[in-house]
């Protein structure tokens, strides 16, 4: 693989790779560690377009941490980086907008392991439900049931707080 073609994808998805390893492990470090050693393993393993690159960065991501997890066996941590979060615009939009996004992320954050990584994938990381399912090692309908049913329980957990 070419180093700049390797740079265009980093540059690419690394923010969103972040989010869903970070909504893994709870621990920033651990995440940036994650992302890099995802794309250290593009670099020298993956041939081939980029369609097939942002779904298997994902399940190379969880992979990664299902292998440390069973070295540590333990999970802590607190939200991502704000300025990771904020977007653009008038500052009272902007502390709307960014007090709304930290409320969805803490309700993300309290369901269970599996309901918060489906949620993280398609939201955050923007995936469709086949890239997910890959990513997941599932079928797309078992990602699509798995979606509606953490829908759901976020939703619930939402309810008068937004």
């Amino acid at each position: 693989m070419e180093p700049n073609t390797l740079e265009a994808l980093y540059r690419k998805y690394a923010g969103e790779l972040y989010l869903y390893a970070f909504s893994l492990c709870q621990e920033r470090a651990q995440a940036q560690d994650l992302v890099s050693e995802a794309f250290c393993r593009a670099l020298l393993s993956l041939e081939g377009g980029e369609e097939s690159w942002k779904s298997w960065l994902f399940k190379v991501c969880r992979n990664l941490w299902l292998d440390q997890c069973r070295r540590r066996k333990h999970l802590t941590g607190g939200p991502p980086d704000a300025e990771r979060l904020t977007g653009e615009g008038d500052m009272l939009e902007d502390l709307i907008r960014e007090e709304t996004r930290r409320t969805v992320y803490q309700a993300v954050q309290q369901l269970s392991p599996l309901d918060r990584e489906i949620i993280t994938l398609y939201y955050y990381g923007q995936l469709s439900l086949k890239e997910v399912g890959a990513a997941m090692g599932i079928t797309p309908g078992a990602a699509r049931t798995m979606l509606c049913r953490a829908r759901k329980k976020l939703k619930s957990r939402l309810e008068g707080m937004i």
